[in-house]
This record gives C-alpha cells, sequence and structure tokens, in this order.
C-alpha cells in the first residue's frame, strides 16, 4: 500500500511569467571596474543567523569583507532548530533535504561528513477512523477517486480566467462525485498531507495557478538523523555572530546603513536582511527611510504559512516497527493525521506529528497536556488503551515565535511569483534582501534559503 503520491498542479500556461534569476543567483554579472571596486562597500551587516544569513556572510568573509551577523536569538539556525532535550536529536524546524541530486545543502553535509538517510512517504500504514488498516483494495480505489478529482480540478483551475484557491477548484469537482465516507476521509487526508501540510497553508488560501512554483532538485528527500543543526554550525565556523541583539530599526541612505537593536546601534557601508516573511509583514521593525511602496505591497501580498510539529518520546515503541511513517482517516474535522516514526531513523521511541495551516494555529493555542491526551487518544484507536503514557513532549509553537511568526512563504489566491522578485530587489546598493520568501526558484525550502544568501552576496559584491 502506497499513499497518495505529491500532486503536480497544472499551470503551464502561467510559466512565462516565471522568468529565471539564475543571472543573480550564481552572480553572473559583468565585472568590476577599476573604480567600482575601489567603492565596494567593506563592512557588511547581516541580519539574522538563519542560513541564508550565514550563506551570506560566508560568501563575504571569504572575498575579504568585514562581516557582522546580528541575531535577535540566543542560538544560531533561524528556523533550523535542532532540540536535544529529549536526550537524541530531533528537529523542530526544518527536517528535509527536499531532492538530494545536485542540491547544495547536500554537498555541505557530504562536506562535513554528516549522515543522512532517505524518508521514503510511501512506507506508510494507513488507518480508517475506527483505527484498522485499511486493506490495500480500498486502498487502490480511493486513489483511483482522488487521482481522478485532483486531475479535474488542476485542469479547471487551468482553464479559469482568474485565480481560483484550490478550495474552490477541488468544491466544483466534488460537487459532481458520490463517495463513500471511508473514500471523502481518505481525500481529506490526501489534500491535508499534500497541500496543508505541505505548504503549512488551507486548501482555501493556496492559488492554484502558483501551488507548484519553482524547481525541484531531483533526487529523493533526506534527513538528518543527527540534527540539521550539523549544517548550521559548520557555516558558522569563524563568523562573527553576536546573538540576543534584536532589531528594531534598520536606517539606510547613499552613504551606509544603521542598525538598532534593543541593545546598541551597528553601522556599517550594507546590509543583508534575512528577515523571515513573518517578521516583514509584522511591521516590528521599522525601516527608515519606509520600504518602496511595491516591496511593501509584495510584503503585504504573500503569505506566511505554519508547519508545527508534536514529538513524543515513550519509553517502548508499540507502533508497527518497519513503517517510516502513521497515517490516521478522521470522521470529523481536521485532527492528527500524519505522523513520522522516528524510531526508524534513530532508534529512539518517539513520534512527531505533523499538522499545517489553520489547525496548526489552533494547536498552538492548547496546553501541552491537552495536546498529549489529544495525540493519544488517536494512537489508542489504533494500539489500544494499555499503550504507555509518553515520557516527553515537545510543541512547536512556530506561529507565535517573535523572530518568524510561521515556518515559511506562499503565494495566496490572487498573487504572483513575481512579488519574491521584488522582495528580492535591493535597495540602491546599501540594502539587500534574501531568505526563502525571495527566492523564485526554491520557495520554502532550505537550499532556496541558501542559495538566497549566495546571491545576495554575490550582488552586492558585483552591484
Amino acid at each position: 500500500m502506497s499513499p497518495i503520491p505529491p500532486v503536480k498542479w497544472l499551470v503551464n500556461r502561467r510559466r512565462f511569467l516565471q522568468l529565471s534569476l539564475f543571472a543573480s543567483t550564481w552572480g553572473l554579472s559583468l565585472a568590476c571596474s577599476d573604480n567600482q571596486a575601489q567603492s565596494l562597500p567593506q563592512k557588511v551587516l547581516v541580519i539574522g543567523a538563519g542560513i541564508a544569513g550565514l550563506a551570506a556572510a560566508r560568501e563575504l568573509q571569504g572575498q575579504g569583507f568585514q562581516v557582522t551577523v546580528l541575531e535577535g536569538r540566543d542560538r544560531i539556525g533561524g528556523r533550523i532548530h535542532t532540540s536535544r532535550t529529549l536526550g537524541f536529536p530531533v528537529d523542530l524546524g526544518a527536517s528535509w533535504i527536499h531532492g538530494i541530486t545536485d542540491n547544495p545543502i547536500t554537498t555541505l553535509a557530504r562536506e562535513g561528513q554528516i549522515p543522512i538517510l532517505p524518508t521514503d512517504f510511501d512506507n506508510i500504514i494507513l488507518y480508517n477512523n475506527q483505527g484498522n488498516p485499511i486493506s490495500d483494495r480500498d486502498f487502490e480505489v480511493g486513489y483511483g477517486v482522488y487521482e481522478q478529482i485532483r486531475d479535474r480540478a488542476a485542469s479547471l483551475a487551468e482553464d479559469s480566467e482568474q485565480d481560483l484557491s484550490i478550495a474552490s477548484a477541488l468544491q466544483q469537482v466534488l460537487a459532481t462525485q458520490t463517495l463513500t465516507p471511508q473514500q471523502a476521509q481518505l481525500i481529506e487526508w490526501g489534500l491535508n498531507s499534500e497541500f496543508v501540510t505541505e505548504f503549512g497553508a488551507d486548501l482555501e488560501s493556496l492559488s492554484s495557478w502558483y501551488v507548484d512554483e519553482g524547481k525541484e532538485f531531483d533526487g529523493g528527500d533526506y534527513l538528518f538523523p543527527q540534527g540539521y543543526d550539523q549544517i548550521i554550525t559548520g557555516l558558522a565556523n569563524n563568523l562573527e555572530i553576536q546573538l540576543q541583539q534584536k532589531v528594531t530599526e534598520i536606517r539606510y541612505s547613499g552613504s551606509g546603513v544603521s542598525v538598532t537593536t534593543e541593545r546598541e546601534t551597528f553601522s556599517a557601508d550594507a546590509a543583508i536582511v534575512t528577515l523571515p516573511l513573518g517578521v516583514l509583514k509584522s511591521g516590528s521593525i521599522k525601516f527608515s527611510p519606509e520600504l518602496p511602496a511595491n516591496k511593501q505591497a509584495a510584503i503585504n501580498r504573500l503569505n506566511m504559512g505554519v508547519l508545527n510539529k508534536v514529538i513524543l518520546k515513550f519509553s517502548k515503541q508499540f507502533w508497527p516497527e518497519d513503517y517510516q511513517g502513521l497515517g490516521y482517516l478522521h470522521e470529523n474535522g481536521p485532527d492528527l493525521s500524519e505522523f513520522l516514526n522516528w524510531q526508524f531513523y534513530s532508534q529512539q521511541p518517539a513520534l512527531i506529528a505533523l499538522m499545517g495551516g489553520s489547525f496548526a494555529r489552533e494547536i498552538e493555542q492548547l496546553s501541552e497536556g491537552e495536546i498529549r491526551s489529544r495525540m493519544l487518544r488517536v494512537l489508542r484507536r489504533s494500539y489500544g488503551d494499555r499503550i504507555p503514557e509518553p515520557d516527553s513532549i515537545i510543541v512547536t509553537r512556530w506561529s507565535q515565535d517573535p523572530f518568524a511568526f510561521g515556518s515559511y512563504s506562499h503565494i495566496a489566491v490572487g498573487g504572483d511569483s513575481g512579488d519574491r522578485d521584488i522582495l528580492a530587489e535591493p535597495i540602491g546598493d546599501r540594502l539587500f534582501f534574501a531568505g526563502e520568501a525571495t527566492s523564485r526558484d526554491y520557495p520554502a525550502t532550505v537550499h532556496g534559503a541558501y542559495l538566497s544568501g549566495i546571491r545576495e552576496a554575490k550582488r552586492l559584491i558585483n552591484h
């Protein structure tokens, strides 16, 4: 039995809008003249010690620039955050290398001799709403219906004269279908897994024209059994990074940049801003002068999704050991439906629940005790009331994190990939912008953030 595969939404006639940023990304620009070289900024501030900021700082430092990284948190990594409080590593933010072939994160892992393991998303056991495994036959029938509905909705959205939400396109198709209760639940589970959890956004928010924006690297998805922060540690080596420097204001002019934190003020010739989209949308940092109107409009149009995790550590494993994932159908509304079997990767008895969109935000409002009870209620449907209580629990609350206000960006209905280009545009030769939200080619990915940092460092060097 295999789960519903990733959906490729049909937006081919909109592809002509997606102009490549290849030259910008890889810095293929004309060499500076001698006079230009002499006027290059020598002192640069990088705002944010996530992977985009660290990539930019390393690139600039390697070219002889004096670089200081300002980070508001008491740690580096940003939305890459490995916790070891359970006695073993588990990633609370980014987890995977998406597409291992020619991916720059793969290169960093190999150079650092960091172990990675493949994830087979087909290796999952799916349970019905009574807690019993779904038969291969029932799954095959349900998947055939799902595939038909998916393709019809994608075609309908493609032919529409205006952008539709994925929910709207699907509703028009579903209105013509007669489904069994289990088929309806399986379709809902598949949509949740492939869209809501994947993008951290509800179907009502996601643009059907741009849901598959960008490019992908070939190869499978790999995770870090000993923690993604190993990549971050390697990048940060020998960089000047100042922690707990929460930025409150960024002033810029033709003569330089001044960055004020809650503790002090820093001056430099230029700055690379790698703040998450959620922080830019929050207005918690003042720009002086204000950002250009088109850039602020792009920030307003782009949306920040939320993917949260709940990690439960048990004294022993009681779930099937051979599956990498567990899936659950539900009868009444959204619930915990997707679990990663961490025992499979680390030999540690832990389950990681994944949830996205408004349901992820709702979970954030519950106490750890309430979340624990909710998870156990789902698990006991399949494994009985005698399963042990968990030893420990970790709950992520990314939408409440003041240094992120979400997990990663997506394009909402009515938006456009061009907004990412606008967000990436520098202001003069003093203020530059990086981060996954600025990547048209690889948005919402670690490698997209990393490449954006390299892109802006090269842009600054060649400006």
